[in-house]
């Protein structure tokens, strides 16, 4: 599928509920307005098996917390089996030293955790969690043989002065690591002011200590910095032309929708609806579609 920007859509992002054990105060909800339905795990892997048919290779499950979801392990069992190059999940961790074992004899080799500090307080202070629990969960994950990734945002004056401390983490539990810029979606404009922070100079701090630096054609060109063993990526989606024109990805909401822009909710598609009344593979391909051509960079340059 390429949309009239010439973007193939290669990878699905996937909100499986909007169930959260945590109240993370930077939090975007994928984009998402509240609580909503859920799509049962035979719908989900309907969706991505008529994404597959039209070249949709990368899927990645995300909440919402989806390890409240007790039959994720099913959910990516069965995504694997349909031969996906690349399956994922992205979740805060905290439930991990229960749960890692079974999405590991599930078939998942490669998790994202949602961490914002790795100072006790600090974390507790974003999240209303326990960060002992993600700290567990991540070790039982990694000593099963499944890699980690630690996703943060990073936060003006709250955890801007973590990075080293979040490098020297990342390359101590044989992880990667990505940096995140604030997104201003589903947070009070206040907080979003105070608290973004721009990643340039961080971006220029890396660049000097990194062996090489590569980009990441498969995800919107993002710089990876190469330090070693470890790698550190830099999402810098805040009023990014660059970022937006390399979006590779579309995305489904927990109540079955195809969401063609993170950004947007004025363009979603109806995928569960139809497909509850009866609707064919082929016209939810034909929803596929017409999802594809509203997709359009939502920061671009004028014209």
């Amino acid at each position: 599928m390429i949309d009239q920007f010439g973007r193939t859509v290669r990878g699905l992002r996937v909100s499986l509920t909007q169930r959260c054990n945590l109240n993370c105060i930077y939090c975007h909800h994928e984009g998402e307005g509240g609580i909503s339905s859920e799509m049962t795990r035979d719908e989900v892997l309907r969706i991505i098996r008529v994404a597959k048919s039209l070249g949709v290779g990368r899927v990645k499950y995300t909440g919402g917390e989806p390890l409240l979801r007790r039959d994720l392990p099913e959910i990516i069992s069965g995504t694997i089996a349909m031969g996906m190059e690349d399956v994922a999940i992205t979740t805060n961790g905290t439930l991990l030293e229960e749960r890692a074992r079974e999405l590991w004899d599930a078939g998942l080799r490669r998790l994202n955790v949602s961490m914002p500090s790795i100072r006790p307080c600090v974390y507790a202070s974003l999240t209303k969690g326990a960060l002992a629990e993600v700290f567990a969960g991540i070790k039982v994950a990694k000593d099963l043989g499944i890699d980690i990734k630690i996703n943060v945002v990073i936060m003006k004056g709250i955890n801007d002065d973590e990075v080293d401390e979040l490098v020297g983490y990342a390359k101590e539990i044989g992880g990667s690591l990505q940096l995140i810029e604030l997104e201003d979606l589903n947070l009070d404009p206040e907080f979003f002011r105070r608290h973004y922070f721009d990643l340039t100079a961080v971006e220029g701090r890396l660049d000097t200590m990194a062996d090489r630096v590569e980009a990441r054609s498969d995800m919107n060109n993002r710089k990876r910095y190469i330090m070693g063993s470890l790698a550190v990526e830099v999402v810098r989606p805040a009023n990014s032309t660059h970022f937006c024109a390399n979006c590779t990805r579309l995305r489904v909401t927990s109540d079955g929708k195809l969401k063609p822009c993170l950004m947007r909710s004025d363009n979603l598609v109806d995928v569960l609806g139809p497909m509850r009344a009866g609707c064919s593979d082929g016209e939810i391909r034909r929803l596929f579609e017409g999802a594809t051509r509203l997709r359009e960079p939502y920061y671009r340059q004028a014209s």
